[in-house]
């Protein structure tokens, strides 16, 4: 049987991810999915309007500090609305994980053995330790996944199902990978030889990475080998000549000046902010002069009203995200100013599209 027969069986999903092992399983999920939609995208707003009118006629000072930010949600944690959305925001979650692991688990070992057998094939290379220990701060189940990133063999099919599920069907044949990949600053010079791709997870940003620069070597790193053999596997299943190593993006194994672009998709947000700055300084150090820092996260913000950090809080608590109030208080680009970037303008409500983009000095 070949590796795609066994992975595939049923087929691709919107792209690239592999089907579920059911109809009925998929149509479950799809419900999950239009669940969400309605939650997130239709009633946000007006869960927003009406949470801000609850803070202001307490009378909470519209300051996101910490001793506020937990009044607020002693407050509107006690109003029936809002702890009926935010159970349904956590359950919708829960529920599609659950699935998840229910269709891609009942076949465990099969996928298990066509990770194993991708790992010699080409193209592209794979390297990682299965004695490696990722460090302590991503041993928590990011995003509620089953396992998290790292202690769930078959994280790699959870992660990129769910994360067509959980961002509404928006990642869908890799759009939002690709629109990463376009959005990464370009040395100036137009030299792109090689481009690193930090916490890679499932390879998408990755592989958009070398279709967008087909000249250029392409790495991608991670902390996780189940996210790594994953991704292999789903590049080569695309024919696509990518490398992917294990390592954290704090304490990368490259030399100074080595790359010519570094990326960093959604990941300042899942870790401390203090690994955040050690990762601005390790992307300092292994782009060459007039190489380019592209970072595609959340804005944040310190002087954000009272509301959006309650929902930051929340979404921590409800959505596994323990590093995100920290990031939110936070402002990556001022870091990636201390340590030396030369910062192109930045619109923070294009911060998941354009990004912030940042040229290490010719000198």
């Amino acid at each position: 049987m070949t590796t795609a027969q066994t992975v595939y069986p049923r087929g691709k999903v919107a792209g690239m991810y592999p089907a579920l092992d059911t109809r009925r399983e998929e149509a479950y999920v799809d419900f999950v999915e239009d669940a969400r939609n309605f939650l997130l995208h239709a009633q946000q707003r007006p869960i927003g309007d009406y949470s801000r009118r609850l803070l202001q006629e307490a009378g909470l000072p519209d300051s996101p500090d910490g001793a506020t930010t937990r009044r607020s949600m002693e407050l509107l944690m006690q109003e029936p609305t809002l702890k009926t959305f935010y159970r349904l925001k956590r359950s919708l979650q829960e529920s599609f994980w659950n699935a998840l692991l229910r269709s891609y688990g009942g076949r465990r070992e099969t996928l298990l053995a066509a990770l194993d057998a991708a790992e010699a094939r080409g193209p592209g290379t794979l390297q990682y330790d299965p004695g490696y220990q990722p460090p302590d701060y991503t041993k928590v189940d990011i995003h509620l996944q089953p396992g998290g990133y790292s202690g769930e063999p078959l994280a790699g099919f959870l992660y990129d199902f769910g994360l067509k599920v959980f961002m509404g069907g928006a990642a869908d044949k890799d759009f939002v990978a690709v629109n990463a990949a376009r959005a990464a600053g370009v040395p100036a010079d137009g030299q792109v030889h090689r481009i690193l791709d930090l916490g890679c997870s499932a390879g998408a940003t990755t592989t958009a990475l070398k279709r967008q620069h087909p000249g250029a070597e392409v790495t991608g790193i991670d902390v996780s080998a189940a996210m790594l053999r994953y991704a292999h596997l789903r590049a080569i299943e695309q024919d696509v000549e990518v490398h992917f190593r294990q390592m954290p993006a704090e304490s990368l194994r490259f030399a100074d000046g080595h790359f010519d672009m570094v990326l960093a998709m959604l990941l300042f947000h899942e870790v401390p902010a203090t690994v955040g700055r050690r990762i601005v300084e390790e992307a300092f150090r292994v782009l060459r002069p007039g190489g380019t820092f592209s970072v595609l996260d959340f804005s944040g913000d310190r002087e954000r009203d009272l509301y959006s950090m309650f929902f930051a809080e929340m979404d921590a608590a409800d959505n596994g995200e323990p590093y995100l109030p920290g990031y939110v208080h936070s402002n990556v680009e001022e870091v990636m100013r201390e340590v030396g970037f030369e910062m192109q303008p930045y619109d923070p409500r294009a911060a998941l599209t354009r990004g912030r983009i940042g040229i290490k000095p010719a000198n």
